[in-house]
């Protein structure tokens, strides 16, 4: 595509976020929850762990992980087999009826992953591992996730194992500071890679009690039902309103009808906190239009001061003509920055004709205070009908004890959105009883114990979004680069506590490829590009409209652009998006290097431009040079060609054949491939498929490593810095897709690239062009021209949200063209994810079912319509229904597709 021509030219970001080890910079001791700790596992007290040990009776019990990428070893499974659990006995080895070993074998990875059922929630302050350091045995580190339902864990933090060789079978700790609120314990313990085994002992999990969760969203207590006189509720004060902005526009008639004049028998409260539940009744529910079909009901609630949420109640009614399929929860602290927990659905059958409640849980460490709540109307039912709406949870703090006349120090977290952006974290802090009114964000890449004679980098005022909601992003950190974080906090007589403990992160190369995720990026010039269309006086409220849906998505970490306007990578960076620009020579590169930008490209499609391979290689053969004299880290992305059809692919053999050296030189010259495969009218269908269809990727993806290969350059990662289609309506060199069709395209694309091993893939593009439908720049948006989403926007958000932290595993077996799948394991929710879809389905045409064997009781899918299903199992047995909208299955154990018919 040719955006280059006419060229053009602080606010939040969505923390839609990789969860990163936080590596505590020094030994700072237990957290404590409450006074002394107490072993909360049930280990077995007399040898390891002294008779005097403070205890909980949990009934705690735990289960070995034997699914995903870190399942345990099968050795360390067997060997838990003699008397109490090995791991909860009391008692390390050597005696092996003590502890458990992984099989036998230098130089591989292997993995001990239990879980820790509780039994109820709890404050998880510390966990500790023994692990033998004999010679030939050793455990590298461990992480620790939790949860509370389960189903959705966050990672509470990692330790690396830094025991002598041969001290026995010693603990290594992790402390939990601030401490979470979980009842699933999940510890990952991974062998030391050149190490023989790995050889546990025992591992324990600290804390204290928690007082029973309470209403937060100031529900009305009635005198029966789940809400009734005697239910624990905190005088927070909380009121929700409707959201109307987009992306997820509230259906009008959900606000006209929730009606406080109504009579409610409670003087007229707010619908969705008035205390009903099973009630049907007008005044105590609000509906939608009739038809609104695939239409939404965004609700936001704010609690006025932080919390832990412990469980969400949404009550509507299930009939054959009305049916909330899911929803998603997002919090934040701010109002701003939103994170999510997940989509929930509805598992209520339809036959029950009367409000039944779909229960959602909060995550640990995921602290709030706002409440978004994404209610979506099953895309076949009539009307969406909403009872009540309640949050439960836990106080963070409490702001009654007396003040501190010194505050204390900042407890914080921090996470990764990328190698560019972080999120420290200190939501927990009590800052009414510290008298605290300012704090300082400190950020260093060396580690630092006082924070005297060093410079903030970010400094929070009172009144300013981070200050009030004690979470702030920071951008731009540098790639591979280890740096300490500290939080400082200010009396409101302004003095600062300089004595600091650091937290560490390390960030990840520019290119990422430890999560799904890191491929998410688009084409989004911030003003438009050759064919674009300026809106005039409201030119910068497009941009801001931009901005703003570009971090509901949250999970796009790049855009592509040609300048270095520095206003606009910062102004871009607040939202959590780093640039891919255009090389100009190296001194434009610090520049751009200190505000995010890292991969450059010389050229854009230079074969449809007429350009000389040999002209082209020498060229980057001198911007290589000098960008990696700035700094080694940079990456040059090359050549761009204009396809990976038979033109573009001879152009690129003759790129490399340019050194007379079968690219022995020539691929020395840049870091990263990079191609536009686009899959045009002239390219030959895949058997059975329509013109244009994205599993064409496939073949081009096999195509273009093979050249690459048969020129000693078949280990450089690879890119696409553009791909799309145009819903316009035709006659250029790409096909017309219908909206609908767009959005299927989007996922599928993406998803034939995950499994094809590309880097990134840049969607072009973020937004049309134009107003006009036979244009088909105009017309690639996943947005319209005034910044309404598409539904392929709405397919991207699902994408994102279902993929991002995901791990690739392979394709669906025991499928064939039409059919197409791929499997996924997301540690953060503890499943598999299995996506299908018919390829030769199209819009009018019959759907298939496929019938999938499970182990699962039911299984949940989540559609790229935007649609939510738990389909329960029968006889081992679901069936999912298959069109060209992809449907990402959750699964405990994994699918296996036994038809398709």
């Amino acid at each position: 595509m040719n955006i280059f021509k006419n060229m053009g030219l602080y606010v939040t970001v969505c923390a839609v976020l990789i969860s990163v080890s936080l590596i505590p910079a020094k030994d700072t001791g237990v957290a404590h929850a409450s006074g002394t700790e107490k072993l909360l596992s049930g280990n077995i007290l007399g040898a390891t762990f002294p008779v005097t040990t403070p205890t909980l009776a949990t009934g705690a019990a735990y289960s070995w992980l034997t699914e995903g990428i870190h399942a345990t070893d099968a050795l360390l499974v067997s060997t838990d087999n003699d008397g109490a659990p090995d791991m909860s006995d009391g008692t390390n080895g050597p005696d092996g009826n003590y502890s458990n070993n992984s099989t036998w074998a230098a130089n591989t990875a292997a993995y001990g992953t239990l879980i820790y059922d509780l039994k109820a929630v709890y404050k998880v302050s510390s966990v500790k591992v023994w692990a033998d350091t004999a010679t030939n045995s050793g455990m590298k580190k461990f992480q620790v996730l939790a949860s509370m339902d389960g189903l959705t864990y966050n990672l509470a933090g990692a330790v690396e194992n830094t025991n002598a060789v041969n001290s026995g079978f010693a603990p290594v700790e992790l402390s939990i500071n601030p401490v979470v609120y979980a009842r699933y314990i999940k510890v990952i313990m991974h062998k030391d890679t050149p190490k023989f085994n790995m050889r546990l002992g025992e591992v324990a999990v600290f804390g204290d009690e928690l007082e029973p969760q309470a209403l937060l969203s100031n529900n009305y207590l009635r005198t029966y039902g789940p809400y009734n006189a005697g239910t624990p509720k905190l005088p927070t004060g909380a009121t929700y309103q409707w959201v109307t902005e987009q992306p997820f526009v509230t259906q009008a008639d959900l606000i006209t009808t929730d009606n406080d004049a109504k009579n409610d028998g409670a003087g007229g409260l707010p619908d969705l906190t008035d205390g009903s539940s099973t009630e049907t009744t007008a005044d105590m529910t609000v509906n939608s239009a009739w038809s609104s079909q695939g239409k939404f009901g965004t609700v936001l609630f704010n609690l006025n001061e932080m919390y832990q949420i412990g469980s969400i109640d949404v009550w509507t009614k299930s009939d054959s003509s009305k049916f909330m399929d899911g929803y998603e929860v997002l919090v934040s602290t701010d109002g701003l920055n939103f994170t999510s927990l997940g989509y929930t659905a509805n598992k209520i059958s339809r036959s029950a004709s009367a409000m039944v409640n779909t229960v959602a849980s909060g995550v640990p460490g995921r602290h709030a205070k706002f409440v978004k709540i994404i209610m979506h109307n099953a895309n076949d039912s009539q009307q969406l009908t909403v009872g009540e709406i309640a949050i439960w949870g836990w106080k963070l703090y409490d702001t009654t004890l007396t003040q501190n006349s010194v505050p204390d120090p900042v407890s914080l977290k921090a996470e990764l959105k990328n190698y560019s952006t972080v999120y420290p974290d200190w939501s927990a802090y009590n800052h009414v009883v510290n008298d605290v009114n300012k704090y300082a964000v400190y950020i260093e890449t060396t580690d630092f114990a006082t924070t005297a004679g060093l410079t903030p980098k970010i400094n929070l005022n009172t009144g300013w979004n981070g200050q009030i909601g004690k979470y702030v992003p920071y951008f731009a950190l540098k790639p591979e680069t280890t740096y300490y974080i500290a939080v400082t906090p200010f009396k409101s007589t302004g003095a600062e506590r300089t004595d600091v403990t650091t937290i560490q992160v390390n960030t990840p190369n520019v290119l990422g490829g430890e999560r799904v995720g890191d491929i998410f990026a688009v084409n989004d010039p911030p003003y438009g590009g050759g064919n674009y269309v300026n809106h005039g006086a409201t030119e910068e409220q497009n941009l801001t409209s931009k901005l703003n849906l570009l971090r509901e998505i949250g999970g796009i970490n790049k855009s592509r652009w040609w300048d270095h306007s520095s206003s606009m990578k910062t102004k871009y960076g607040s939202y959590g998006l780093n640039f891919h620009l255009f090389y100009h020579g190296d001194s434009y590169v610090p520049g751009d290097n200190n505000l995010g930008a890292w991969t450059f490209s010389t050229f854009n499609e230079p074969d449809l431009a007429g350009r000389l391979p040999s002209v082209v290689a020498t060229t980057i053969m001198g911007n290589h040079s000098s960008m990696k004299a700035v700094d080694s880290r940079n990456l040059l992305v090359e050549p761009s060609v204009a396809g990976v059809d038979a033109t573009s692919l001879a152009w690129l053999d003759d790129f490399y054949n340019s050194d007379g050296q079968n690219g022995d030189l020539v691929k020395t010259y840049f870091d990263v491939m990079d191609v536009h495969p686009y899959v045009k009218y002239a390219d030959a269908p895949v058997t059975g498929l329509d013109f244009g269809a994205p599993e064409k990727l496939i073949s081009k993806i096999t195509d273009l490593k093979a050249l690459m290969a048969s020129h000693g350059d078949a280990d450089k990662p690879i890119v696409f810095t553009e791909l799309g289609w145009s819903t316009y309506s035709g006659g250029s060199f790409l096909k017309t897709v219908d909206r609908a069709t767009q959005r299927n395209y989007v996922a599928r694309a993406y998803m034939h690239a995950i499994a094809g091993g590309i880097r990134t893939l840049y969607w072009y593009n973020f937004q049309d062009e134009g107003t006009n439908a036979a244009n088909i720049e105009h017309n690639f948006g996943l947005i319209d021209w005034n910044a309404v989403p598409k539904p392929s926007y709405y397919g991207y958000y699902t994408m994102v949200r279902v993929l991002r932290d995901a791990s690739y595993l392979g394709a669906v077996t025991g499928i064939s063209n039409p059919y197409y799948g791929y499997k996924f394991w997301d540690e953060n929710k503890n499943r598999y994810i299995t996506s299908l879809w018919d390829a030769g389905w199209q819009t009018g045409s019959t759907s298939k079912v496929a019938t999938l064997s499970t182990s699962d009781l039911g299984v949940s899918v989540v559609s790229i319509d935007g649609s939510h299903k738990y389909v329960a199992a029968t006889a081992g047995t679901v069936q999912v229904t298959l069109t060209g909208a992809p449907a990402f299955i959750y699964s405990d154990h994994g699918v296996t597709v036994l038809s398709i018919s």
